[in-house]
């Protein structure tokens, strides 16, 4: 995702660029009118409509430059960077295009070539080192994890106003935690597959996988759902994970809105659902919450107060991410379970160092 926005940015000047070309660069004729029409489509976000109507104009003028760039635009902004390019490709074959409008028709031809790119199948992965302490003893832990995630091709779709864009993923998450005054080990496996639906403000990414643990084997659903609303960002999860002694999930529910221009307010709700079924007991905890994060240019803070519905329990969350180098972040989280409870106080702490090549 965050190269996909970073894509764009990096785009957005060369399309300016080509939607800012001179008449006198590229002649028009008597489609100037029909072209305007097409343009407020686009502008009203109607690209799908836009893009139906400058085809049919294009296969009636073949040979004009400005109808290909217009069209190689639109088709970036639905995420189809080959048929963009294809449209870029056929306006440089033309010898007696001017100087100025080749030069950019290249820049933002290498620009579909990377979104293009993107499109295709992409790896990343990060390996975590961390150490953690809290209140109880001999609970002081070192714990190793990592995870990897492919991307596979996508595929995109269209709808009368919007396009949307289906990507198949797989996930593999691998840790061990090692307390040094006890003599367990706990660790975790799971490997994910699913997909990810999405448009320009929303997306949907669902999965299914195997979770073995030290104690506990079992399948794992996973959906989450995010969307923009200007200023506002809604996120809803929900994780379950059916095991061999009955079943657990996890949910939360968010709503964020910006403050000033690097700090967004959230509230937010969490469900923790437990089923033993050897014991018979069920269990379920309750939260609300607000708080408030930050982003610098190389600090990310968030601080959050946490009200427990079900244990009575007012906590703080504290969260600071600091990006050493471009690939390298370190983490301080500082948890206070019960600020009502000061003595003893109970307090959750841990420092992690993630390397994400």
């Amino acid at each position: 995702m965050n190269k996909r926005l970073l894509l764009f940015k990096r785009l957005r000047p060369a399309l300016w660029l080509i939607l800012l070309l001179p008449v006198m660069a590229i002649a028009e004729t008597d489609w100037s009118e029909e072209l305007t029409a097409i343009q407020q489509l686009q502008a009203d976000g109607n690209v799908v409509q836009a893009v139906i109507d400058l085809e049919a104009l294009h296969s009636q003028n073949p040979t004009a430059a400005r109808l290909k760039l217009e069209l190689a635009v639109l088709y970036l902004q639905l995420n189809q960077p080959d048929t963009a390019e294809r449209y870029l490709a056929d306006v440089l074959a033309d010898p007696d295009l001017p100087v100025r409008v080749r030069i950019n028709t290249q820049v933002l031809l290498i620009q579909a070539q990377e979104a293009q790119t993107v499109s295709d199948y992409q790896f990343s992965s990060y390996l975590e080192l961390s150490a953690g302490q809290t209140e109880q003893a001999n609970s002081g832990y070192a714990q190793v994890g990592g995870q990897g995630q492919l991307l596979l091709p996508k595929t995109v779709f269209y709808s009368t106003r919007q396009s949307y864009t289906v990507r198949p993923l797989i996930q593999m998450t691998a840790l061990s935690r090692h307390y040094p005054g006890r003599t367990d080990s706990p660790w975790l496996g799971r490997l994910e597959g699913g997909f990810s639906v999405r448009n320009p403000n929303a997306i949907v990414q669902l999965t299914l996988g195997l979770q073995h643990d030290d104690t506990l084997d079992g399948w794992l659903g996973r959906v989450a759902f995010a969307q923009s609303m200007g200023a506002f960002r809604v996120r809803l999860a929900h994780d379950q994970f059916w095991h061999d002694q009955g079943l657990e999930s996890d949910s939360r529910a968010a709503l964020s809105a910006a403050v000033g221009t690097r700090s967004r307010a959230s509230l937010f709700w969490e469900s923790e659902h437990r089923r033993l079924d050897a014991n018979a007991t069920t269990t379920t905890d309750h939260d609300l919450g607000v708080g408030i994060s930050s982003d610098f240019a190389a600090w990310e803070t968030e601080f959050n107060l946490v009200q427990s519905l079900t244990r009575d329990q007012l906590g703080l969350e504290n969260r600071v991410i600091w990006q050493l180098a471009p690939d390298w972040r370190l983490r301080l989280r500082v948890d206070l379970t019960d600020l009502t409870e000061t003595d003893p106080l109970s307090y959750a702490a841990s420092i992690s160092l993630r390397w994400t090549p």
